[in-house]
């Protein structure tokens, strides 16, 4: 099967779950969605664009014989299998949730969910044919409290985004870009602390000011811990 070129990916997004996803989160870098009203105009999208969709959103209001439906209709005009379908919001029932996963479907978002969460669950389905894995570009959606040393100052942050390699830390007034910077958070039980370095900073817009931080010298011990944190939250959004 034709693998969809990784920087011309589309999600196909369905029904309930577009109007779910019209308030623009999904407009971020990396993203760039069709919305259909119905089964009618998904396939027409489908019919359009298929070499394009790598992920196909559906509400979890659907029942088990209507998805079978859609994807009887969809298959044939999608270059992607039933491993890049994500399903809104499902009703946590044993035997709905058997039946998805008996059809392939693997990612699903919980409610409650906010727009980081949202975002990372379709980034993640549209990199499904990827052998997605938590390598250091990967960065999870995650609310973490964290200290950040500069300057001999200690400051009060919250991480928003976490990878191996770093994360995005909201602090009002952050550091330049460059600065040397000292974070300590919890992992699980443990409180990680090492340097890094400011990649760039924000100081109006999105989420409001901050920063992304790289990692500087993660001792090997602290790469496992993060290594299997990430994984671990990633888990979080499949079925």
């Amino acid at each position: 099967m034709p693998r969809v070129k990784r920087y011309d990916r589309r999600a196909l997004v369905l029904g309930s779950s577009a109007s779910a996803l019209e308030c623009g989160t999904l407009g971020a870098p990396g993203i760039e969605p069709l919305y259909a009203k119905d089964a009618d105009e998904a396939v027409l999208l489908a019919g359009e664009h298929g070499d394009e969709i790598a992920a196909l959103v559906v509400p979890g209001t659907l029942s088990l014989e209507e998805l079978d439906l859609m994807l009887e209709r969809l298959t044939p005009r999608l270059e992607i299998g039933r491993g890049a379908v994500l399903v809104v919001a499902p009703p946590r029932l044993r035997p709905h949730l058997a039946g998805l996963r008996e059809r392939g479907v693997c990612w699903a978002v919980w409610e409650p969910f906010d727009a980081d969460e949202l975002h990372f669950a379709v980034t993640a389905t549209l990199a499904s044919e990827d052998a997605l894995e938590p390598r250091r570009g990967l960065r999870v959606p995650i609310r973490l409290p964290v200290e950040v040393r500069f300057e001999g100052a200690e400051r009060a942050g919250e991480i928003v985004n976490l990878a191996l390699g770093g994360a995005y830390v909201c602090l009002p007034d952050p550091p330049e870009q460059d600065a040397s910077v000292v974070v300590r958070f919890p992992i699980g039980e443990r409180l990680l602390e090492t340097q890094a370095r400011v990649a760039h900073r924000r100081t109006e817009g999105g989420s409001g000011p901050g920063m992304g931080l790289a990692f500087c010298g993660l001792a090997a011990s602290d790469e496992r811990l993060l290594d299997g944190f990430v994984r671990e939250r990633v888990d979080s959004f499949r079925l």
